[in-house]
């Protein structure tokens, strides 16, 4: 069976999730936009999925690009098969 983990950072509006995946990206940073998965709460519907090994780094960026880190959240995807299992991701 496939299994993967990934990273999931929400972000509380459409307008930033775009303008994070761009300086992201920019940076080099493996991200792209997604759906919000259904057992993830926010009030976009939109997410980004990243690679765990870049997490410190993305964490790096939106702070120098003053994103206010009230509006983020950075979770961690078990994925096997077709189930996801999603937890807070610590740094």
């Amino acid at each position: 069976m496939n299994s993967e983990n990934f990273l999931i950072i929400t972000i509380d509006s459409t307008h930033l999730v775009m303008k994070v995946e761009k300086f992201l990206v920019d940076s080099g940073i493996d991200v792209r936009i997604i759906p919000l998965p259904g057992e993830l709460k926010a009030s976009c519907g939109l997410s980004l999925k990243a690679n765990i090994e870049d997490a410190h780094k993305i964490l790096e960026l939106l702070i120098e690009n003053n994103i206010d880190k009230n509006i983020y959240n950075f979770y961690l995807c078990e994925k096997n098969g077709f189930k996801k299992n999603f937890s807070t991701f610590n740094f």
